[in-house]
């Protein structure tokens, strides 16, 4: 479950949607690449964004969908998943993650640090502007007859989608020029990571009534002093989902995770996601993610974001192994800006 992996997949695209479990049209918030192969980062993993094309950023198409759903495998799998909520004393001492944990005897203090970080989630919202920043992606492919290391430079945006009731980006990137990004030239890469800005998404209080936590305590990471807190998705109650594509196949993806938010600020600092339970029905044994968030300042801009400047997703599908390191800098306000030319 911890060691870091990844996998090659043929993908035609993934997508977050954002399920309505009432008896209006459904609100669905969608993001696509159609790619080779594209795996979010449980984030785009994860959250959902309205579908996106990056020839035309300022105009996304925003086609309806069907209502994403659990196949009746689906549920069966994630009802029967044993989730970090209830490890026990053993597997958290056995968590590579948790070195040097100041475990709490009670869980008195959640409530608190829920509502103090939702509500500094709420205010990283408020007025997020639209940015752009320089990415690059060491990608590493680890199969039976070869193994491949590629790296890669491209322009990376976040447009926040606000809605009535609840919080979503579009995240796609560019060809360092501007250019629409042209899958073709990643040469042997067989994986696309994204959607990595918004895993916070998890814990704002549009979210949080979709899963379990549990504190585990408090550890120090980058001088911090953090509360660590555990989170899994609730089959029965989550609104949010992936949707990972193989080929002709797809499968919802519902995660659990770990949370370091810092116990002054109520920041969060870094997050790792993972599957919430294996899906060996299709032979994907893991998709796991970390992302660090970093303040930083954006050129153009006065305020201060929370953003990620260093995200690694792994994952392992039929034995191939792949990875991808992401990371961020030379963050600035995203413009678009056109030139009409008229004849002599």
């Amino acid at each position: 479950m911890f060691r870091q992996q990844i996998v090659r997949i043929f993908s035609r695209g993934f997508t977050i949607r954002r399920l309505n479990r009432g008896n209006s049209p459904a609100n669905i918030s969608r993001m696509r690449f159609r790619l080779p192969v594209s795996l979010l980062l449980l984030a785009a993993i994860l959250i959902g964004a309205e579908r996106v094309r990056p020839q035309q950023p300022t105009a996304p198409d925003q086609l309806p969908e069907p209502q994403l759903h659990l196949s009746p495998t689906e549920l069966k799998i994630y009802k029967r998943a044993k989730t970090l909520v209830n490890w026990n004393s053993g597997q958290i001492h056995a968590c590579p993650f948790l070195g040097k944990l100041r475990r709490v005897e009670n869980q008195d203090q959640l409530p608190m640090i829920l509502e103090r970080v939702g509500q500094t989630a709420t205010q990283l919202l408020q007025d997020f502007p639209r940015i752009a920043c320089d990415e690059s992606v060491v990608s590493e492919k680890r199969a039976r007859s070869s193994n491949i290391t590629e790296h890669h430079s491209f322009r990376y945006i976040v447009i926040p989608r606000p809605t009535s009731d609840v919080p979503a980006f579009s995240e796609y990137r560019t060809e360092l020029n501007g250019k629409p990004f042209d899958p073709s030239g990643l040469g042997g890469v067989t994986m696309i990571t994204s959607n990595y800005a918004s895993t916070w998404l998890f814990l704002s209080p549009a979210d949080q009534h979709d899963s379990h936590f549990r504190c585990f305590g408090t550890q120090t990471i980058r001088n911090q002093e953090c509360y660590v807190v555990g989170f899994a998705q609730d089959p029965g109650r989550f609104h949010r989902a992936g949707k990972l594509r193989f080929g002709d196949q797809s499968i919802v993806v519902l995660v659990q995770g770990l949370a370091w938010i810092d116990s002054q600020t109520f920041q969060l600092l870094r997050i790792r996601i993972w599957l919430l339970a294996p899906r060996m029905d299709i032979d994907l044994q893991s998709h796991d993610a970390t992302v660090d968030f970093y303040p930083v300042r954006p050129s153009g801009s006065e305020k201060v974001l929370w953003l990620p400047g260093d995200v690694t997703v792994e994952t392992e599908y039929r034995g191939v192994w792949l990875r991808n390191t992401h990371h961020c800098s030379n963050f600035k306000l995203f413009r678009v800006e056109s030139t009409i030319k008229t004849g002599n």
